[in-house]
């Protein structure tokens, strides 16, 4: 199960707060400590900060938010140069980890996987039009929300722009990633 857990860690990292993670099993807590360096590494970069400055006010305020979505698409869409795992396979791999470490997870997270799987949400990131649907989803969480949804147009306008600082950002991670 330590894939799966390591997996579904990943995942958690979005849902656990706090540095106690004692009520996690091994794997997990790997998992949510790979996600927070992933994010810390991320928030830090500078091709990834200079992003930030392609969006307009009030959309800015997002910018990270959106940054990510995009990010996101542009793995989904270009899995081949990174990975030779089919991406379906992986998809599904990502699946059966949530659904075998179900019952070690936060409620939230287990919601957020049955949506993730009835939505077929990876797999939709493949098209342009799953960040269109992720940031409509992000602006209906709070009024405060609302101009993240602007985001996906704004990007658009600056693919060239993002897609570089994402060909720039994405190898380096994976470099410090790699074992």
């Amino acid at each position: 199960m330590g894939n799966a857990e390591r997996i579904a860690g990943q995942f958690c990292g979005d849902f656990v707060r706090g540095s106690d993670l004692s009520g996690y099993a091994e794997g997990i807590q790997e998992g949510i400590h790979r996600h927070r360096r992933i994010d810390a590494y991320t928030d830090r970069h500078p091709a990834v900060r200079a992003c930030h400055n392609l969006f307009q006010p009030p959309v800015r305020r997002f910018a990270g938010i959106v940054t990510d979505v995009v990010f996101d698409h542009f793995l989904a869409r270009d899995w081949a140069n990174y990975s030779t795992l089919p991406i379906e396979e992986h998809v599904d791999t990502v699946h059966a980890a949530l659904d075998e470490t179900r019952d070690q997870l936060p409620p939230e997270l287990q919601r957020f996987a049955d949506f993730l799987q009835k939505e077929n949400v990876l797999l939709g990131n493949l098209h342009y039009s799953g960040v269109e649907i992720t940031l409509q989803r992000l602006s209906r969480r709070s009024p405060r929300f609302l101009p993240i949804v602007d985001g996906a147009a704004m990007a658009l306008e600056h693919e060239h722009e993002l897609l570089a600082a994402f060909n720039t950002f994405f190898p380096e991670l994976l470099e410090l990633e790699r074992p």
